[in-house]
């Protein structure tokens, strides 16, 4: 989840290339039919693995490759967190593919909550045919996605922020007008020529402590932002799911709101003949308590709990990552040290390659396990993903 204020921050923080995004009439933004390809310039990929990642998209606007109806394929619906900010080939769908077996078409699209994936379901499903199942990534910024729906448009090919959260204390929203994001657009492409910005970041992440310290440093970075050499910091600390309704009065409806566009999300999925498994991934505070903010009483489970609550009185399935993430995170040291060995990229909230990996071995797990999909050799699979597993846990 990006910030919530800067109606161009989404353009700062993305860094997709230009028209990988398309306006659409109902959810606000969506990813591009059969987008050619372009580069991800994501400074926190580009400084372990020294380029960007491409991305491209199918005749169906999902992250993948090409479609023909396929029968028995499994759906992944979801935000960034199923996009994955990593290269396509080390998202958790493509482990899950690799390890079930099956057909996964992985059509996350960042910024959706429910209320969008309830759209991008019937737009799919109406073009690729029936899937067996549907997997919906879920992450704790879902809930404001929904409250301020559609949050976000398009313009010049460039995915803006459209409706904002103004006080998180009231939950007062925010419209832009398109004037008004347009003259914020200008004002951001206008600050350097071409490829400039992307340039300098590209020598910057490879080998400068100078940018790490930007990145680190709140007022460094907000300047070194209106410079384009390095991404915002979120316009508010801490997200409005993680603070309770006695001190943000408006959740409460927020909430109520949420959890029926989730059970009407589901309806949808079984009015196509299909099964839904709801996969919660934790917030990165959630998994490494040292980097929650000093002071406040913030609700770091009470989001987890409340799902879990709500999935188990309407008979739905779901997957809880936080305890195996927490289980699996560094056993020793200090948190986000480490690309290849933490879950969490450094400098950004998302998983990074190796979480990703994990998540995908825990869904395909709890996927094989829970007889979602009848396979022939599903005993073989489950011991090799328990191998793959154990193989990955260093606290044992």
């Amino acid at each position: 989840m990006v910030g919530y204020t800067d109606p161009v921050q989404v353009l700062r923080t993305g860094m997709a290339p230009q028209f990988y995004y398309q306006a659409a009439p109902v959810n606000g933004h969506d990813l591009a039919k059969n987008f050619a390809g372009g580069f991800f310039q994501f400074p926190d990929f580009i400084r372990a693995y020294g380029a960007p990642f491409s991305v491209s998209s199918n005749s169906l606007g999902c992250r993948d490759r090409s479609f023909d109806q396929e029968d028995g394929y499994v759906l992944l619906l979801g935000d960034s967190f199923t996009w994955g900010y990593v290269a396509i080939e080390q998202t958790w769908g493509t482990t899950l593919e690799q390890l079930i077996g099956i057909r996964v078409l992985k059509c996350g699209v960042g910024g959706y909550g429910p209320r969008q994936e309830r759209h991008k379901l019937k737009a799919v499903v109406g073009q690729a045919g029936r899937p067996r199942l549907v997997i919906v990534g879920y992450d704790a910024h879902d809930l404001l996605d929904d409250y301020l729906y559609p949050g976000r448009t398009v313009i010049d090919g460039y995915m803006v922020t459209k409706i904002a959260l103004a006080d998180a204390k009231r939950g007062d929203r925010k419209v832009y007008s398109e004037d008004e994001i347009q003259a914020r657009l200008r004002s951001v492409l206008e600050q350097k020529p071409a490829g400039f910005t992307d340039s300098v970041k590209d020598v910057l992440a490879d080998h400068s402590v100078l940018y790490d310290r930007l990145r680190e440093s709140e007022a460094l970075q907000r300047m070194a932002a209106r410079l384009g050499l390095a991404e915002p910091p979120p316009s508010l600390g801490d997200p409005p799911v993680f603070h309770s309704a006695a001190e943000y009065p408006w959740l409460d409806q927020a909430w109520k709101e949420h959890l029926n566009n989730i059970l009407e999300l589901n309806s949808k999925v079984e009015a196509v003949g299909a099964t839904m498994l709801l996969v919660i991934f934790p917030d990165k505070p959630q998994v490494y308590e040292s980097l929650r903010p000093q002071g406040g009483d913030l609700q770091w489970e009470y989001p987890n709990q409340r799902l879990t609550e709500f999935f188990q009185r309407e008979h739905i399935a779901f997957l809880d990552l936080l305890p195996e993430f927490r289980r699996y995170a560094r056993c020793n040291g200090s948190p986000m040290s480490d690309t290849q060995e933490d879950l969490y990229w450094p400098h950004d909230g998302h998983p990074n390659v190796k979480g990703n990996r994990l998540a995908g071995l825990l869904i395909s797990r709890q996927v094989l396990e829970q007889l979602f999909l009848e396979l022939n050799d599903k005993s073989r699979r489950l011991s090799d993903i328990n191998q793959l597993l154990s193989a990955e846990d260093r606290c044992r």
